[in-house]
């Protein structure tokens, strides 16, 4: 095997090697769950990561993405990351403010195209994912690439999101679809809007 090819394969066997991960893992990974989540936080932004304050994390999540992946995320005030999560940084992942993660949550910006019947998994593509301030997503939700989920809406657990959630609105199901609206943020009278039935689309 030539030189040249040798230099490819190294490439592709360590394209997933990052060391501000290997050192957060090193230092992170004998926590067990729920203990030390603000050092979890505190190593994460020393490494490079964008990460508001008061943001907890009571599991190390998995990253995976190109070199320099923490340059992909950006992760607001207040925010809870539960234990298991996996978060795909192939393209820029944008997280408001109070955003709450269940266990194993999945944010998956990669995918790939639909191609031929000798192969059907094509050319790989990826695109960007915003969680807006306030939202929740439960217990092993899927959110595919280029959704976005709207400020203060919520995700059942188990869903798998491919389409634009709007803001304060239940989803749920596989795919996602909306179940009800929640309460809106209070108007200039200092009162909640009243919570409004969405149909079930057919």
């Amino acid at each position: 095997m030539d030189t040249q090819k040798l230099a490819q394969l190294f490439r592709e066997e360590t394209e997933g090697w990052h060391g501000r991960i290997l050192i957060a893992n090193l230092l992170l990974k004998p926590l067990p769950p729920h203990v030390g989540s603000r050092l979890r936080t505190a190593v994460l932004r020393k490494l490079g990561f964008n990460i508001g304050g008061g943001t907890l994390f009571w599991g190390l999540p998995r990253f995976t993405g190109a070199k320099g992946l923490h340059r992909n995320l950006q992760i607001g005030r207040e925010c809870w990351f539960n234990q298991g999560c996996l978060i795909d940084l192939g393209s820029p992942i944008t997280i408001g403010d109070n955003v709450a993660l269940g266990h194993e949550v999945l944010l998956m910006t990669g995918t790939h195209h639909l191609t031929g019947p000798t192969r059907r998994a094509g050319p790989y593509t990826s695109k960007p994912i915003v969680i807006e301030d306030g939202a929740w997503l439960g217990s092993r939700v899927t959110i595919l690439p280029g959704v976005t989920v709207g400020a203060g809406a919520v995700v059942a657990a188990g869903a798998v999101v491919s389409k634009d959630v709007p803001p304060h609105t239940l989803v749920g199901g596989v795919p996602a679809r909306p179940i009800r609206q929640l309460d809106q943020p209070a108007n200039q009278n200092g009162r909640f809007a009243q919570p409004t039935l969405v149909k079930e689309p057919k």
